[in-house]
C-alpha cells in the first residue's frame, strides 16, 4: 500500500510540474518568438527542461524594424548584465538613433550598437544594414556549435552557457523585413496536454484517498475491542 501511496505522489508531482509548464505555454502563445519546453525528469524525479527550438511562423507585419529569423539564429543583444539573445525582432530606435528591444536594450552589429541615421533603412537577408541604399553595418545574428547551450534568462532572452557551446556566426539564418516570428506553441496541442495532465491528477489524488481510507480502516480493525 504505501509503495502506490509513493507512486501516485509521484505521478502527482509530475502532472503538477507538466500543467505549470503548459500553463506558461499557453500565456506565451502570442509570444513573439517564444521557444516552448520540454519536461522529463531525471531518475530521481528531478525535472529537467529542455528547450524546442524549432521555427515558429512568419508573420507579415510591414513594419520596417520589425525583423524576423528563419533557421537557426538569434539577434545579439546588449543588456546592463551582459550579452544576451534573442529571437524577438520587434525592435525599434531610442532617443539617440540606436536599434534596441522594446526594453531599450541595443541590437547589436558587427560594428557595435547598431545607430540607423538615414532616412531610407533597410535590411537584407543576411543581415546588412543598409541605409540610403549603402550597407552601413550587418547585424551581429549568431547561433551556437550546440543549442544546448542556449538558456532561457527571462523577457524573452537567453544566455549562452560556454561550457555546452561556443558562439557562431549564423550563417544559414535569413532575415525577414517587415515581420516577426510567431512562438512555436500550438493552442489546441497545449489545450489537450492539460486536459490530460489534469484527469492524470486528479486520478492519483484519488488513489492516495482510496490507500488513506483503508489504511483508517486496517487500523481500526487492528484495534482491541
Amino acid at each position: 500500500m504505501l509503495f502506490e501511496m509513493t507512486r501516485s505522489a509521484q505521478a502527482g508531482l509530475r502532472k503538477e510540474r507538466q500543467h505549470e509548464l503548459i500553463s506558461n505555454h499557453l500565456a506565451n502563445a502570442n509570444t513573439t518568438g517564444f521557444k516552448k519546453d520540454i519536461l522529463s525528469f531525471d531518475r530521481t524525479l528531478n525535472p529537467i527542461l529542455t528547450t524546442d527550438f524549432s521555427q515558429g511562423n512568419l508573420m507579415e507585419t510591414g513594419n520596417t524594424l520589425d525583423l524576423a529569423i528563419e533557421g537557426d539564429g538569434f539577434f545579439k543583444i546588449n543588456t546592463p548584465s551582459g550579452t544576451r539573445y534573442t529571437r524577438d525582432g520587434n525592435f525599434t530606435v531610442d532617443a539617440i538613433g540606436r536599434m534596441v528591444t522594446q526594453d531599450g536594450h541595443p541590437v547589436m552589429g558587427k560594428n557595435g550598437a547598431v545607430t540607423l541615421t538615414g532616412d531610407d533603412i533597410s535590411f537584407g537577408e543576411r543581415g546588412e544594414v543598409i541605409m540610403d541604399s549603402m550597407v552601413f553595418d550587418s547585424l551581429d545574428l549568431v547561433t551556437a556549435s550546440d543549442m544546448r547551450a542556449f538558456i532561457k534568462e527571462g523577457g524573452n532572452l537567453f544566455t549562452l552557457d560556454p561550457e555546452k557551446g561556443a558562439e557562431i556566426p549564423a550563417y544559414e539564418a535569413r532575415l525577414h523585413q517587415g515581420a516577426l516570428e510567431g512562438s512555436n506553441i500550438s493552442t489546441v496541442t497545449e489545450m489537450t496536454h492539460l486536459i490530460d495532465a489534469q484527469r492524470m491528477f486528479e486520478s492519483s489524488g484519488k488513489v492516495m484517498r482510496t490507500s488513506d481510507e483503508t489504511d483508517a480502516r486496517a487500523n481500526q480493525m487492528g484495534r482491541p475491542a
